[in-house]
């Protein structure tokens, strides 16, 4: 870049740095966008500048378009320093651009938002694992992170599922994967929704081996009994056998996981193997804490309240 002065093939350098950074949006085009929109008069720029910036921003904060370049950035050799470099380089050139007031503000604007979306990417992901995903059936969804720093992947339902109290069902989610020897995808709940309804994935975490090739189906139960109780309140205190009356059970409760609906997660994890040696007495090896079962517990070991069971 001229130190002095900045040309339409600085310009031009710009919007190919940009659109690697968001990658080929088939709704967003960056490059198309921004050479179109300094192109305008004020007056039209100031009306149709903020909604691009808006969509920019959406677009370069996407968690998984984040992902997308940290894995260009390996495959190319380069470094999220590199780019920094570039666009504080070419933020320090803005100000001699032959643009009004007003245009200059707004790239000022968009390199910053760049700059900041990448020192977030950098280091959050040092290595990615691609992972072979198929789609086997038309209303599947990848899964997906919600933010960039997540450890979990969002795994969607593929079809309305209702879980009566105290059953316990597969929920397909129409996705199959190949993944690499070493790893493994660990299926866990959404904290959320374990707070506010009686669902829990049944065997977490649930594990898919690398060896796996079958649809992802997590295990879903509703721990919430069929039924929770009998309210007595309204019962005659004069009979010895009262009829028991449907307003007086306290049912369980149903829940509905929506199609679409997030509703479980996934963690990459490795999986190191294992391999065992035959010694005479571990307790030769290391640090032996002493104590059993139990021997770390919270409660007073001398308190009868608590017996001997738990310690």
């Amino acid at each position: 870049m001229d130190k002095d002065k900045l040309t339409k093939d600085d310009l031009h350098s710009l919007t190919e740095t940009l659109t690697g950074v968001i990658g080929q949006d088939e709704n967003f085009d960056i490059s198309e966008t921004l050479i179109r929109l300094l192109a305008l008069e004020d007056d039209e720029f100031e009306i149709l500048a903020p909604g691009v910036m808006q969509a920019y921003q959406q677009s370069i904060n996407n968690p998984n378009d984040k992902l997308s370049l940290v894995q260009s950035l390996n495959a190319n050799g380069a470094s999220a320093e590199d780019l920094i470099v570039f666009f504080e380089d070419f933020q320090k050139q803005i100000d001699k651009i032959p643009l009004s007031v007003v245009k200059r503000n707004f790239l000022t604007e968009l390199v910053a938002s760049t700059i900041n979306s990448i020192n977030e990417t950098e280091g959050i992901a040092k290595r990615t694992i691609n992972i072979p995903i198929e789609l086997c059936h038309p209303d599947a969804k990848i899964p997906q992170y919600a933010h960039i720093s997540d450890s979990g992947l969002d795994v969607y339902a593929l079809e309305d599922i209702t879980i009566k109290p105290g059953e316990t069902v597969l929920v397909p989610t129409g996705i199959k994967v190949a993944l690499p020897p070493g790893y493994e995808l660990q299926v866990r709940p959404k904290s959320g929704r374990c707070i506010k309804t009686k669902l829990r994935v049944a065997n977490t975490p649930g594990t898919i081996d690398q060896g796996y090739r079958d649809e992802i189906k997590v295990i879903v139960e509703n721990i919430d009994p069929p039924i929770r109780g009998i309210n007595p309140m309204n019962w005659p205190t004069d009979e010895l056998n009262p009829v028991i009356h449907w307003s007086d059970i306290d049912f369980g409760q149903s829940y509905t996981i929506g199609k679409g609906e997030k509703f479980a997660q996934l963690v990459l994890a490795e999986t190191p193997k294992v391999s065992f040696y035959r010694v005479d007495k571990v307790a030769d090896i290391g640090e032996d804490r002493g104590g059993g079962f139990g021997s770390s517990s919270i409660y007073d070991k001398n308190d009868e309240r608590y017996g001997t069971d738990l310690l």
